[in-house]
C-alpha cells in the first residue's frame, strides 16, 4: 500500500487519506478483505497523530469502505463484486441474468426492470464535462488541461455551488477527486455519469526538484497564485533553505525574462508551459498537470461507452 502525505497542503491530512485509500480500493489496487496497516503502525510511518489515522479509518468504514473489527485490525470492506477474471469471464447475456435475478430478490417485478431500462435507452446524451473542485483558483488550470482532450465543452463548479442547483447534473458527465466526491454523492443517481480521479501528487517534479545541487534556483510558474504558494511550500519542505525558490505567474514576463538565466529549474503548469518554453531551454523544464494520462483516458472511455 503506497500512501504520499503533503503536510504543506491546504488539504487536511485526514483527508488525502481517505482520497488515497478509495482510488486504490476503487481501482483494485487493495482487493477486497486486504488488511492494512493498523492505526499505531501507519501513524509511525507517516509521521502523524494517531488520531488522524483513527479519524480516517472510521470514516471509511462508516461509508462502507474500511472493516474495522477488535482483534482483526482493519481490512478492506468486501464489496461484493467479482474478480477480474470472474467478470471477463461473464458474457453480458449473463450479467443481465444475474441482474434481474437480483431485482426479482429485492421484490421488483419485470415490469420495473422495463421501465428501468426504458429509462435509461431514453437518456440524454452527455453535453458538457463537468469537474467539481472546491478551489477556485484551481479552475482555470482545470479546464485548460482538459479542454484539449474532449470535443464538448468543459466547465468547472465548486461542489458547494452543484448542492445548490443539482440541475447542473443534467446532461453532464461530473469529473471530481475522492476528496470532494463524498459531498454530493449520494445526490448522483446515475454513477455512470461520474468520474472519481486523483489529483497528480507531482512525483516526476519533485523528484527533479530533490536531485538538484544545493544553491539551485526553482522557478515556479503558474496562472493559479494558490499552486504556486502550494509549490512553494512543498519545495520548501522538501529542500528547505538548500535551493531558493521564486514563485511567478505566467503574465509576469518581464520577470520571467530576467530570471532564465538565473534558474537551473522551470516547474510550470501546462497554461504555462507555452510562456516558459519560449525563454528556457526544455532541458530545465518539468511540467506539472493535475490529472494523470490515466484519468483522460478514462474520461474518454465513459464518454465513449455511455455518454
Amino acid at each position: 500500500m503506497k500512501i504520499s502525505i503533503n503536510k504543506e497542503s491546504a488539504v487536511p491530512i485526514r483527508d488525502q487519506l481517505i482520497e488515497q485509500l478509495g482510488l486504490q480500493i476503487a481501482s483494485g489496487t487493495l482487493a477486497a478483505h486486504e488488511k492494512l496497516p493498523s492505526i499505531r503502525a501507519l501513524a509511525d510511518r507517516l509521521g502523524v497523530h494517531y488520531s488522524t489515522i483513527t479519524a480516517a479509518y472510521n470514516h471509511m468504514a462508516e461509508v462502507g469502505l474500511l472493516e474495522v473489527r477488535q482483534g482483526s485490525g482493519v481490512r478492506v470492506a468486501s464489496t461484493g463484486r467479482k474478480s477480474e477474471a470472474q467478470d471477463a469471464a461473464l458474457n453480458l447475456d449473463e450479467m443481465f441474468s444475474e441482474f434481474v435475478a437480483r431485482a426479482s430478490e429485492r421484490g421488483y417485478s419485470n415490469e420495473q426492470v422495463q421501465a428501468c431500462l426504458g429509462s435509461l435507452k431514453a437518456r440524454k446524451p452527455v453535453k458538457r464535462i463537468l469537474a467539481v473542485d472546491a478551489n477556485k483558483d484551481f479552475h482555470k488550470v482545470i479546464v485548460g488541461e482538459l479542454a484539449p482532450h474532449f470535443k464538448i465543452p468543459v466547465e468547472t463548479i465548486t461542489p458547494q455551488e452543484l448542492l445548490a442547483d443539482l440541475g447542473q447534473m443534467k446532461e453532464s458527465l461530473l469529473v471530481a477527486s475522492l476528496y470532494h466526491l463524498f459531498s454530493f454523492q449520494k445526490h448522483v443517481n446515475d454513477l455512470t455519469r461520474l468520474v472519481a480521479c486523483n489529483i497528480e501528487p507531482a512525483r516526476v517534479e519533485m523528484e527533479a526538484v530533490a536531485n538538484l545541487p544545493a544553491q539551485s534556483l526553482v522557478v515556479l510558474v503558474s496562472v493559479s497564485p494558490t499552486l504556486l504558494h502550494m509549490a512553494s511550500n512543498l519545495v520548501a519542505a522538501m529542500r528547505g533553505e538548500e535551493v531558493a525558490v521564486r514563485a511567478i505567474e505566467r503574465d509576469e514576463q518581464q520577470e520571467l525574462k530576467y530570471i532564465v538565466k538565473h534558474a537551473n529549474l522551470f516547474v510550470c503548469d501546462s497554461l504555462s508551459e507555452e510562456t516558459v518554453a519560449a525563454i528556457a531551454p526544455r532541458n530545465k523544464m518539468k511540467v506539472f498537470t493535475l490529472y494523470s494520462p490515466s484519468t483522460i483516458e478514462l474520461i474518454k472511455d465513459r464518454l465513449a461507452k455511455w455518454g
